[in-house]
């Protein structure tokens, strides 16, 4: 009898046990409303994901609260190899042009590195079908920035990666250099990215702060509160900084003088007039970021998709440097080498 109390109890705390693993597991779903018809792993929690022992390549999504009235999901898209660098990539502007949510950008371009990746597609973007960019920064109630730094710890924590890579050009530059504050050794891969949200295009910001934060008033500050920074240009932001920026800007951008200019006053405590005469520059502005300022295209325009593909290659690289500098989280020199003297031959296209 007492062994058949003890079997009683064990089989209790055994089906315990598998019901909890059970909701620590997402459950296999088909999106047949979206591009992306296939099958979406659906968590129940943000707990239950960052409770999890494993996670698998696909589309994951993640229900992160609510506004007016609707469920907000964080969607985004893993390739899991173990034991490589962990590559992230923050999209910028996404205009519809008739593709609705989510946004998975930059496959292209890492298609032939070995990594593991993480992509996430902005949720705030879901609110409202005229808005195209919300800097991963949240809405009302969502401290999107915060979460996002949980998720990219867990996934680097359970795929055993060496090194994060956070990239991204413009509104996803701000959101890689935002990320890699609070993840110890990462690297920003970062090109002509705002560093201050409301110092972007009015129309574009008032479109967001009408959308994500209605009961602002017209221009009335974003909510900022521990783990969510509306500008990257604050002592508060600078403290304690992780992460080491690759910092790549077009000279002839209008983000010289309202991003660049007030991003290395405030984190590097230097003007741009005393690094540089000329609209010509590559090397460290301190320790923590390298600056390459140089002519590519005309405005606001990316380095060619060759040279974006071959950096994240050359970063993917953890053994690169390490003999040289002795610790695989520093810029290998190969990088630096690759932009300096290939970085202004490649000219995109219009």
């Amino acid at each position: 009898m007492k062994f058949g109390n003890k079997d009683t109890a064990r089989g209790a705390m055994d089906s315990a046990a598998a019901a909890e693993a059970n909701s620590q597991r997402p459950r296999h779903v088909f999106r047949s409303d979206t591009r992306w018809g296939r099958s979406v792993m659906e968590w129940e929690s943000m707990d239950a994901f960052l409770g999890t022992a494993e996670v698998e390549s696909g589309v994951h999504s993640i229900p992160i609260g609510e506004f007016a009235g609707k469920k907000v999901n964080y969607d985004f898209l893993v390739t899991a190899r173990p034991g490589t660098a962990l590559l992230c990539h923050f999209h910028g502007n996404a205009p519809r042009d008739g593709v609705d949510p989510p946004f998975f950008a930059g496959l292209g371009v890492t298609s032939s590195i070995t990594a593991s990746l993480f992509v996430p597609s902005d949720p705030i973007l879901e609110l409202n079908a005229n808005l195209s960019l919300a800097w991963h920064f949240g809405c009302d109630g969502v401290p999107l920035q915060a979460m996002t730094v949980c998720i990219v710890k867990k996934l680097q924590t359970i795929l055993r990666a060496p090194r994060v890579v956070a990239w991204g050009g413009s509104g996803g530059g701000f959101a890689a250099i935002r990320v890699a504050k609070d993840i110890p050794g990462s690297i920003v891969f970062a090109w002509n990215p705002q560093t201050d949200i409301t110092k972007y295009n009015r129309d574009i910001v008032n479109c967001y702060r009408r959308v994500a934060f209605p009961t602002l008033a017209a221009g009335g500050d974003f909510p900022s509160s521990i783990g969510q920074f509306v500008s990257l240009c604050a002592e508060e932001f600078r403290d304690g900084y992780k992460g080491r920026i690759l910092y790549l800007q077009e000279c002839t951008d209008w983000h010289v003088g309202a991003h660049l200019k007030p991003f290395l006053a405030s984190f590097c405590g230097k003007a741009l007039s005393d690094i540089t005469d000329s609209s010509k520059f590559s090397g460290f502005v301190t320790d923590q970021l390298y600056l390459h300022l140089d002519h590519w295209g005309k405005g606001h325009v990316p380095p060619s998709k060759n040279v974006i593909s071959t950096v994240l290659s050359l970063l993917s690289d953890v053994t690169a440097n390490i003999e040289h500098r002795g610790s695989a989280t520093v810029f290998p020199d190969k990088v630096l080498d690759y932009i300096a003297s290939t970085l202004a031959q490649h000219v995109p296209a219009a």
